[in-house]
C-alpha cells in the first residue's frame, strides 16, 4: 500500500472507530467473577475509585479512577468504593458512589446516580458513601476471615481507608489485591485488543495531522498542539501520556517535557505519542525529518532501527520473556552499529542501545505485568528499539503496539505510516 492510500485507509479506519463508544457491561462482570475465582471463602476485597491529586492551593489534576479499580466497575467518578465479598463459593459485589448533592454539582458537574452506575457497571447492588463505614464494620467483625485491599493504589482515599482499617482492626490478616491483578489483566480480552486498535489509530491521525503542519522555522509545541487538537476533535481531551515532540538534539533525552525549541532545516524530530479510546492506550513513536527528507545520517539510524523492529516482530510469540526480544534487537543493533563505524567490537552496544525494547499495553500506557513472565496470546506490547547517537546530535526510536498471536504475533499500528519513504512522501505530498 503507497503513503497516499495508507493515510486514506487509516483516516476511514478512524471514522468507523468512532462507533465503538466504551467496554461492555460483560466485560466488567467477567473480571469481577474472574478476581473472585482468585480469592478463598471468608474473603473480602475493598477498593477505591481514590481523589485527584493537588496541583496547587484548591485545584486539583484531572481525575483518572484508579484502573484496577475501573477494571472491576467501570466507573470513573472519584471516591468510589467496590466491597466485594466471597462466601460460600459465591461472589457478592456492593458499589458505593457518592451521593447527589445539588450545590457540588453546581460547582462540580453532575454525579451517578446509582441507576447511571448500574446501568455503567453491571452491578445491580448500588449504594451511597454515607453509608459505607456503618456496613463496613459489620462484615469485617462477623465474617471476614481475611482483607484484601490493593496495596498498589497511591491516592488519599486509598490511603485514608488503609489507615482507617489498620486503626480500627490491627489484629486483621490483610493481603495485597496487586499481584491478582497483575495475573489477569496481563492477557487482553477481545474488546480491549479491538479499543487499543482504535487508540492506536487516532494516534495515527494525530501523528498525520504532524507530519502535514512539519516545517523548519516552527516550535515543538506548534506539533504537539496539532496532536493534542486532533485527539481532543475526536473526544480524547487527555492522551494515554505527555506527549513528547524533541527535535534535534533534544531527541537525546527519552522523556522531553518542555517542547519550546525552533524546528531547524535538518533536524531529526522523535514523536513519542499515543491516544487513549474507551479507556485502553497506544503508544507510538515516529521520526520525522523537519525538512520532509533524511538526512543520509538519519537515513541510515533510521533503517537501523527498523531492522530491529523487524527482529522484534518476528521474534515475538508464547513462551518468551521479554529479555529475549531485547537480546535480539541488541544483537541486530551491534551489527549495524559495527558496519556504521560508530561501535567498537570491544565496546558495550547500551552505548548507543539505551533502552528496553517492549513493555505491555493497556488501561496504563505502562501496564502492571510480570516481566519475567512468559508471553501468551492476549498479551499486548510495545515495540519500540532506539539507537541514539551523541556525537551526531540526534537518536531516534520507532514505536508499534503488537498483540501475541498463537503462533506470534499482530501489528496493532500497521496503518501508522513507518517505512521512511512513506513519512517522505507524506511530508512532501
Amino acid at each position: 500500500m503507497n503513503a497516499m492510500a495508507n493515510s486514506a485507509a487509516l483516516a476511514a479506519s478512524v471514522s468507523d472507530s468512532m462507533k465503538i463508544k466504551a467496554l461492555s457491561t460483560h466485560y466488567f462482570r467477567e473480571n469481577r467473577q474472574a478476581l473472585g475465582q482468585l480469592l478463598t471463602d471468608g474473603s473480602l476485597a475493598i477498593l477505591v475509585s481514590g481523589r485527584p491529586p493537588v496541583r496547587t492551593s484548591d485545584e486539583h489534576y484531572r481525575f483518572l479512577a484508579n484502573r484496577n479499580f475501573f477494571y472491576l466497575t467501570g466507573i470513573e467518578q472519584e471516591g468510589s468504593i467496590l466491597v466485594l465479598l466471597k462466601e460460600y463459593g459465591t461472589i457478592k459485589c456492593t458499589l458505593f458512589v457518592p451521593g447527589t448533592d445539588a450545590m457540588y454539582e453546581r460547582w462540580n458537574g453532575k454525579r451517578l446516580t446509582r441507576a447511571e452506575a448500574t446501568d455503567r457497571s453491571g452491578l445491580t447492588d448500588v449504594a451511597y458513601v454515607e453509608g459505607f463505614e456503618g456496613q463496613l464494620a459489620d462484615l469485617i467483625t462477623s465474617r471476614t476471615q481475611k482483607l484484601w485491599l490493593d496495596y498498589s493504589a497511591d491516592n488519599a482515599q486509598a490511603r485514608h481507608l488503609k489507615d482507617q482499617i489498620m486503626q480500627d482492626h490491627p489484629l486483621l490478616e490483610t493481603a495485597d489485591l496487586a499481584p491478582l491483578f497483575i495475573q489477569l489483566r496481563m492477557v487482553k480480552h477481545q474488546e480491549e485488543i479491538d479499543l487499543i486498535r482504535e487508540a492506536a489509530m487516532l494516534t495515527g491521525e494525530g501523528i498525520l495531522a504532524v507530519m502535514r503542519a512539519c516545517r523548519p522555522g516552527l516550535k515543538e509545541y506548534h506539533l504537539w498542539s496539532e496532536f493534542q487538537y486532533t485527539l481532543s476533535q475526536a473526544g480524547c481531551l487527555e492522551p494515554a501520556f505527555n506527549s513528547i515532540v524533541a527535535a534535534g538534539e533534544n531527541s537525546l533525552c527519552l522523556h522531553y517535557m518542555n517542547p519550546q525549541a525552533t524546528l531547524e532545516d535538518g533536524d531529526l524530530i522523535q514523536l513519542d505519542v499515543g491516544a487513549t479510546y474507551g479507556g485502553l492506550c497506544a503508544d507510538i513513536s515516529r521520526a520525522l525529518p523537519a525538512n520532509g527528507r533524511f538526512s543520509e545520517r538519519q537515513r541510515a539510524i533510521y533503517d537501523l532501527v527498523r531492522q530491529c523492529q523487524e527482529k522484534a516482530f518476528a521474534t515475538i510469540r508464547p513462551g518468551i520473556r521479554l529479555t529475549q526480544i531485547n537480546e535480539a534487537c541488541q544483537e541486530v543493533a551491534r551489527e549495524g552499529l559495527l558496519a556504521l563505524g560508530l561501535l567498537q567490537p570491544d565496546q558495550p552496544v547500551k552505548d548507543y542501545f539505551w533502552h528496553g525494547v517492549s513493555h505491555h499495553l493497556g488501561l496504563d500506557v505502562h501496564d502492571i505485568s510480570n516481566k519475567e513472565a512468559l508471553l501468551k496470546p492476549g498479551m499486548v506490547l510495545t515495540v519500540e528499539p532506539g539507537v541514539y547517537v551523541t556525537e551526531w546530535g540526534f537518536g531516534m526510536r520507532l514505536e508499534d503496539d503488537v498483540v501475541v498471536t498463537d503462533d506470534g504475533c499482530l501489528v496493532l499500528s500497521a496503518a501508522i505510516p513507518r517505512e521512511a519513504e512513506e513519512i517522505e512522501a507524506l511530508m512532501n505530498s
